[in-house]
C-alpha cells in the first residue's frame, strides 16, 4: 500500500492501526523547544489517544508523537527517511 499526500485533511488526518506484533520500535526522545521554522505536514486522526504528526524544519524532518500528556519525537533525518518511517507507522510496522 502507498500513500499520497492527499490522504487525511484538516482536523482529521488518517487512522494509526494498531501495532503489528513484529513492529519496529522507534527510538522516541523528549520534545526539543521548536524551531523558528517548523512546518507540520502531516498529522494522524485526534479521535486516538496518541497522535502523530509529520515535521519538517532546518532541511530535515522528524516524526512528534502527542499522548497521555508528553510530547516526544524522533531523531532530525532526511526527508525521505522520515517519509519512510511516517508510511511504516501509518502502516502498523513501526510505533
Amino acid at each position: 500500500m502507498t500513500l499520497t499526500a492527499t490522504e487525511g485533511n484538516a482536523g482529521h488526518g488518517p487512522h494509526v492501526p494498531d501495532p503489528n506484533a513484529d513492529a519496529e520500535r522507534i527510538a522516541w526522545q523528549a520534545a526539543t523547544s521548536s524551531e523558528d521554522r517548523r512546518r507540520v505536514l502531516r498529522w494522524t486522526c485526534q479521535c486516538k489517544p496518541v497522535m502523530y504528526s509529520l515535521v519538517t524544519a532546518g532541511g530535515r524532518g522528524y516524526i512528534e508523537r502527542t499522548g497521555k500528556g508528553a510530547i516526544a519525537q524522533t531523531h532530525r533525518m532526511t526527508h525521505s527517511d522520515v517519509a519512510t518511517l511516517w508510511e511504516r507507522i501509518l502502516l502498523g510496522q513501526a510505533q
